[in-house]
């Protein structure tokens, strides 16, 4: 989704990284991949609410929502290491992306965002060695090592935010931690 007010760049290497310094959100949002539809899009709305809310009437370039289905014995563990109850079906967080990203960056960017939550428990031992198995939507001839797209993301400017931009989501990421359920 985004603002009436914005477009975004068909290609992140044609876009030029000043033409927008508001930051654009994203709502990451680690899924249990076997969670009833009906569970999942309760809790995508109240994660998309909360992030309008947070936003207020903050100058934001846009907001997506970005999934990242894990299955259901490694979100088991996470729920578990989390002490989250079992009608848990998501685990959301909101990050800011330069604006100029185009669709399929931003929802690499995202769900890396996410994903780096979710390795560094396993590599805490937090999953109880449960295997985990993260597939990320990458665009056609990204290598799906971490690094390698760690590195696209660095280059296509992903985190390329102004201080403007920054202090933006200070502000909006303080208001959604503070309304955490």
């Amino acid at each position: 989704m985004q603002d009436a007010t914005s477009e975004t760049p068909k290609s992140s290497k044609t876009a030029d990284p000043t033409a927008d310094p508001r930051p654009f959100l994203v709502v990451t949002a680690l899924l249990d991949s076997g969670a009833r539809p009906a569970a999942v899009t309760r809790s995508h709305g109240d994660a998309m609410e909360r992030a309008f809310v947070a936003a207020g009437a903050e100058g934001t370039a846009g907001l997506d929502l970005v999934e990242l289905p894990i299955g259901p014995a490694p979100f088991g563990a996470l729920r578990k290491a989390l002490a989250l109850d079992e009608d848990v079906v998501g685990l959301y967080d909101v990050f800011p992306l330069a604006a100029h990203l185009d669709e399929s960056v931003r929802k690499v960017a995202g769900q890396f965002l996410a994903a780096e939550a979710v390795w560094a428990l396993e590599e805490q031992g937090q999953l109880g060695g449960v295997p985990l198995n993260v597939r990320l939507d990458l665009p056609k001839g990204w290598d799906r090592d971490p690094k390698k797209v760690h590195e696209k993301l660095v280059e296509a400017g992903a985190l390329d935010l102004s201080e403007d931009a920054i202090e933006t989501f200070k502000r909006i990421k303080g208001a959604w931690d503070q309304n955490a359920s």
